[in-house]
């Protein structure tokens, strides 16, 4: 299996925090409940609705975004 591309550095936001909502084009909206790491090592927990439920994810690769 192939590791997704990172995005531009422009286009991925560095600052997560628990409680930021972010949408996933597969798995909806869903909310950050962990942070661990920083820069491009940033690993999200991200709890979307059933039956997705949480979701580990590393900021630098993952298709979401802030809303």
């Amino acid at each position: 299996m192939r590791k997704p591309a990172p995005l531009p550095a422009g286009d991925r936001p560095t600052d997560y925090a628990v409680g930021d909502k972010v949408s996933h084009n597969k798995w909806g909206t869903g909310t950050v409940v962990s942070v661990k790491g920083t820069g491009d090592d940033t690993e999200l927990q991200i709890a979307f609705p059933a039956p997705v439920g949480i979701k580990r994810l590393l900021a630098k690769f993952a298709p979401i975004e802030k809303v």
